[in-house]
């Protein structure tokens, strides 16, 4: 049997990153599924790849410490029950998702100390976590400018399930 060339330190730290990305997924999955009921396919469409995206950020951090010689855990996931009422709903919860995610890989990162390579390995994380955190602050921006115009929430979402 391979020897772990993760400390527990490090160990912990990549199975509370694995939980996140995989709570996030399943989060994004549960919004999906609450928009579709609401009418807002496109949306919909968009949060399942989402959902999608966080399960390849699972199978990256799995595959990392597989190559270290351990093995991820795969926790249980918590069933979704938050209330989704409308888009903005859906987008304001997505962003403070990956808001904390943002801040969790920060964390992650800076707690990696003398572990260069896997703290170079959580800098892929920290710029995806920016980039979503920037998408759905702009997301949010243009809801503000909709304010309440159907027609242009609908357009939106369309433009949504169009990405």
């Amino acid at each position: 049997m391979l020897k772990s060339l993760l400390a527990p330190k490090i160990k912990s730290i990549l199975d509370e990153a694995i939980a996140a990305e995989l709570y996030a997924g399943h989060l994004y999955r549960h919004i999906a599924n609450q928009l579709q009921r609401l009418g807002y396919f496109g949306t919909q469409k968009f949060f399942l790849a989402e959902s999608a995206n966080e399960a390849s950020h699972y199978q990256t951090i799995a595959d990392f410490m597989n190559d270290c010689g351990d093995v991820a855990a795969v926790p249980a996931i918590e069933a979704m029950d938050e209330p989704i009422g409308d888009l903005r709903d859906a987008i304001e919860t997505a962003y403070e998702t990956e808001l904390q995610l943002r801040n969790d890989y920060n964390r992650w990162h800076s707690a990696c100390g003398d572990d260069a390579v896997t703290a170079q390995f959580l800098l892929q994380f920290l710029e995806i976590q920016r980039k979503s955190v920037g998408e759905f602050g702009d997301l949010i921006s243009r809801l503000d400018l909709a304010k309440d115009d159907r027609a242009a929430i609908l357009m939106i979402d369309n433009e949504l399930g169009s990405r």
